[in-house]
């Protein structure tokens, strides 16, 4: 289906083999044949797996906050950040700066005793530390609970599975699980595929509790390797390689009702394929499309981990929301960890 070939600018190109109903379902095409929550919550669901914290989990998580220390897991937005090559780098500009209206401002001629200062920025919504929406992801024109791929157009946004159905998640327990530290590799090697026995290892060895509806917060310590002058391959070198959940750490999810995973890395999954004949970016298409489960990338743990280190306390409340933008396929935040 679609285009004959993806390298070019085809001329050709074949009809789907399914269609499409009136609430912009997939009908005869993609279902997942494996573990999926297609469903589960619903026909018309667009929440996926963060309908596992609800007020209870909430309340839960509010009573872990015991020193109120606070941590802000975001990197700056600026210039230096790692992102993807095809995502540019952030623009911040000033509308009106007060070095202008100190020289003088036509701005100001009606009052000069009142001045101001106003920005503008502009970034790829995913372009630092960021949550994925379901809509991110498509596996064979078809995304998370069935809803095809034509909901999202490049003037209109995502009617469906936008980031805004998430405006209100990701407030709840989260657990650090600080691979580096029970692995005793700091940080984790180039290509390490996380499975269900090294996450199972991590927590046995901090003494956690993985609870239903906790957000996982995954540190490999990758993000140490990242240097702002790395030329372009260099930075493929560095992204190709990093770290991440194998498929088998999905079963992990599953098992545990994991109702989000966030990571230090670019994409969260290992990007050296595992099985090159699996579809591409299982680990993405298995927790968003098949799941509905969220990403979270680029996210900083180095100073959580040092401090959950120190006091033992791996468990915390989490408030992480994304931008309320509607139509959007993902958003920047500043995830905030209390202890």
């Amino acid at each position: 289906m679609g285009r004959e070939d993806y390298a070019k600018f085809a001329t050709s190109w074949s009809p789907p083999d399914y269609t499409v109903d009136d609430n912009g379902k997939v009908v005869g095409g993609y279902v997942p044949e494996g573990p999926n929550n297609w469903g589960r919550w619903g026909d018309d669901d667009q929440r996926g797996t963060q309908n596992l914290i609800g007020p209870d989990q909430r309340v839960r998580a509010a009573s872990l906050v015991q020193s109120g220390k606070v941590f802000s897991l975001a990197l700056p937005i600026d210039t230096d950040g790692p992102r993807f090559h095809t995502r540019p780098a952030p623009l911040h500009w000033f509308l009106m700066a007060g070095s202008d209206q100190v020289v003088g401002s036509p701005y100001s001629a009606a009052d000069p005793d009142f001045q101001w200062n106003d920005d503008m920025f502009q970034m790829p919504l995913q372009g630092s530390t960021q949550w994925d929406a379901f809509s991110h992801v498509i596996y064979r024109d078809t995304m998370y609970n069935g809803y095809w791929a034509g909901n999202v157009t490049a003037f209109g946004g995502a009617s469906v599975l936008g980031i805004e159905n998430h405006r209100e998640s990701f407030v709840g327990r989260a657990v650090l699980l600080d691979l580096p530290r029970s692995e005793k590799l700091d940080p984790l090697a180039p290509a390490t595929v996380i499975d269900s026995a090294m996450l199972d290892r991590c927590v046995e060895h901090q003494g956690s509790s993985v609870e239903t509806g906790d957000i996982a917060l995954i540190r490999t310590g990758y993000m140490a390797l990242w240097d702002p002058s790395f030329t372009p391959d260099q930075q493929e070198e560095y992204f190709g390689g990093s770290p991440g959940f194998g498929v088998d750490a999905l079963n992990w999810c599953d098992r545990n009702d994991i109702s989000a995973v966030a990571a230090d890395t670019i994409g969260v999954e290992v990007l050296v394929p595992e099985d090159p004949e699996d579809r591409k970016h299982p680990v993405h298409c298995g927790a968003l499309v098949d799941r509905g489960l969220p990403l979270g990338e680029f996210w900083a743990l180095d100073e959580l981990a040092t401090d959950c280190a120190d006091d033992g306390r791996y468990e915390f409340m989490l408030v992480a929301p994304p931008l309320n933008i509607p139509g959007a396929v993902g958003s920047p935040l500043n995830p905030i960890a209390i202890k």
